[in-house]
């Protein structure tokens, strides 16, 4: 399966895809949790978050990436997709028995007994899991979004009815327990309805996609460290209740951020790839993309820090009022993180996974033991400091490295980064002084309509701001550039078709 050579035109119509998909997405998923915070408890959130932890770790057996490995390699037989089902298959089964053996020791780990229940539950998913369609892979290796599009959204909407549903219905943990489950039984349904490849068992192209992703795996193993070692730290130290508390308001703090991104990441991979061995190609495409990034993640970020009291007591309740300082400073982890990942899907493009997996071990040599220590000393909260300050190191690691690798000058990404962060610090500043403005008048305002007015106030402040340098700059070629482009273009269509 050869994928066609990508355009920019291509780049610009899949992120919009999923970057549509991706909002959609978490406009469901916002619907999803502000219902489940008001049925189910902190202590149901990190309960379920120990068990998902455990299948986590244990899914890391078959952390191999081999997507990236499909859609990366340009010419790929049905031997390597059929391998690729293949070992999921086989993975599936083995963190399937792996769970069922798992469920007393974990349970005494988090001494938590009902773990004993629910991880052999979670068994039944993995087995399911494991057959999902690999041919939905070609959509992205294709660049055909459209139809990636739309086997996302219909396994989104499938998972939402049953999380909603079980969670009426059963008011406990099991309702996201049974989710799960379903959520993976429908995928697999979905993945051969849309996609007409039927896999085989087959291992022949063994030797080529380990060549590849071995060094996936690692890097997988890592982040895992990374990411989910406060999990494990927060549920045997705090309990269920902490952990429940850090995870929602992780959870909350990704969405805006990292999680308008990362459909945009998932769109350009595939074109990077192909312009690979054209690198000047390749960097002026990351330019391009990494400027709409900063246009996005900076004010959504500092826009969510200035606004997280309003929004936990507005969509959660009080009865989490505890995640807001957490929130607060896991938003800023997710802005670092954003900044971070396309430089990791370019060098992932180019062939260097080596790199990348080398960064994240040096990285994490430093900040397991720091979020260790501070879980240890100070809970939920010192978890999220730890993260932040790992974040920082992080993202300095990677402009140089990536400078080192591709040839790319600080230069050039500073020269994409400064507007959207100037705007955004005078968008901070103006939404902090008009909230202070509200308390001191002694304003009693819906929060509701005292939520909107800023984030109308930020939004407004913010695109004057930034466009107000891009034109005494000189109205350069840039994302600002790009964004009007579409925005004119779109609307010079509607008049046309009207």
């Amino acid at each position: 399966m050869t994928a066609p050579h990508a355009t920019g035109k291509q780049i610009a119509k899949g992120a919009a895809w999923l970057m549509g998909f991706k909002l959609l997405d978490k406009s469901i998923g916002l619907i999803s949790t502000l219902v489940l915070v008001r049925v189910l408890t902190p202590s149901d959130f990190g309960l379920v978050a120990m068990a998902m932890a455990v299948v986590a770790l244990l899914e890391l057996m078959g952390a191999f990436g081999f997507d990236s490995a499909l859609i990366q390699r340009q010419d790929t037989a049905r031997s390597h997709f059929d391998t690729a089902w293949t070992f999921n298959v086989i993975f599936g089964v083995c963190i399937a028995l792996f769970l069922v053996a798992m469920a007393v020791p974990a349970a005494g780990f988090y001494r938590e007994p009902r773990l004993e229940q629910m991880l052999p539950v979670l068994a039944i998913g993995a087995v399911v899991g494991g057959f999902e369609n690999i041919g939905t892979v070609a959509f992205r290796k294709e660049l055909n979004f459209r139809m990636e599009f739309i086997y996302l959204f219909i396994k989104r909407i499938a998972v939402f009815a049953v999380v909603i549903t079980l969670a009426l219905t059963l008011r406990s943990f099991w309702a996201l327990i049974f989710a799960t489950i379903a959520g993976k039984a429908m995928a697999v349904l979905i993945s051969y309805l849309l996609h007409p490849y039927r896999p085989r068992f087959s291992l022949a192209a063994r030797g080529d996609l380990f060549n590849f992703s071995k060094w996936l795996f690692i890097s997988n193993l890592i982040q895992f460290l990374h990411n989910r070692s406060t999990d494990f730290i927060l549920g045997r130290t705090v309990g269920s209740y902490g952990l429940g508390i850090y995870n929602l308001a992780a959870e909350i703090a990704a969405m805006p951020s990292t999680e308008l991104i990362a459909p945009l990441n998932r769109a350009v991979y595939p074109a990077y790839a192909q312009l690979a061995k054209v690198r000047d190609k390749l960097l002026a495409r990351f330019l391009e993309v990494y400027g709409l990034i900063t246009l996005i993640s900076f004010p959504v970020a500092l826009g969510l820090f200035c606004l997280s009291d309003l929004v936990v007591a507005l969509l959660l309740g009080p009865q989490w009022v505890d995640a807001v300082p957490i929130l607060q400073i896991l938003g800023l982890c997710g802005l670092l993180g954003a900044l971070q990942g396309n430089m990791y899907i370019v060098m992932s493009a180019m062939g260097k996974p080596k790199a990348n997996t080398m960064l994240s071990a040096s990285l994490l040599a430093v900040s397991l033991p720091a979020v260790i220590w501070a879980s240890l000393q100070y809970g939920a909260l010192g978890a999220a400091y730890a993260h932040f300050a790992s974040a920082i190191l992080g993202f300095a690691g990677i402009v140089f490295v990536f400078t080192l690798v591709t040839g790319t000058t600080k230069r050039a990404l500073v020269s994409v980064m400064w507007r959207p962060l100037l705007a955004s610090v005078v968008m901070a500043g103006i939404i902090w002084g008009a909230d202070r403005l509200v308390a001191h008048l002694s304003w009693n305002l819906p929060a509701a309509l005292h939520l909107f007015l800023l984030v109308s106030l930020g939004a407004a402040s913010y695109t004057s701001v930034i466009l107000a340098m891009w034109w005494f700059r000189g109205r350069p070629e840039s994302a600002e550039k790009i964004v009007l482009k579409f925005l004119v273009g779109k609307f010079l269509s509607h008049r046309t078709a009207t």
